[in-house]
């Protein structure tokens, strides 16, 4: 096995194909690690999530990671850690009357919010993750969020045999 650097043009590409990923964030010197899906589009990680603990933490420390990869099985893998900076969106008048169900509920109007939009919502089903809570009816209030994480430094290796 044959295990090197890859180059930032190298990870970019993998963010730009991958859509799952392990979010890492630090509250009182305590490390939580949690899966979510995302988006890459300028620069930047975009997500969607309810409150919780990820989002309460995030706050109280903006500093967050986030590990993605690929394991190719038998032709190698790929892994990209990107470190960076949480960073809510704001919110604007979320309903939109020509919109419906779901989407109706959290279609953002504010121009960041859009954009972590259009990205997110070129993938089906992009908001369940981030609504969904365990053991409780899927349920989307004025409560969610878009946030997006501003990347201060990207890393990456791959393996191939």
């Amino acid at each position: 096995m044959n295990v090197t650097e890859m180059t930032r043009q190298d990870c970019i590409a993998l963010l730009k194909t991958q859509r799952l990923g392990r979010l890492a964030c630090v509250r009182d010197l305590r490390p939580y690690v949690v899966p979510i899906h995302f988006a890459f589009g300028d620069d930047a990680i975009f997500s969607f999530s309810l409150p919780g603990r990820k989002v309460e933490w995030m706050q109280a420390n903006p500093h967050v990671c986030l590990q993605v990869d690929d394991v190719g099985g038998a032709h190698g893998w790929k892994s990209v850690v990107v470190e960076g900076l949480f960073e809510e969106l704001p919110k604007g008048n979320d309903l939109d009357d020509s919109a419906a169900g779901v989407e109706r509920m959290i279609a953002p109007v504010d121009i960041d919010r859009k954009f972590a939009w259009s990205l997110l919502a070129a993938h089906a089903n992009w908001w369940e993750p981030g609504a969904l809570k365990p053991d409780h009816a899927a349920t989307v209030s004025g409560s969610h969020l878009f946030y997006r994480i501003r990347i201060e430094a990207i890393s990456g290796r791959q393996a191939s045999w």
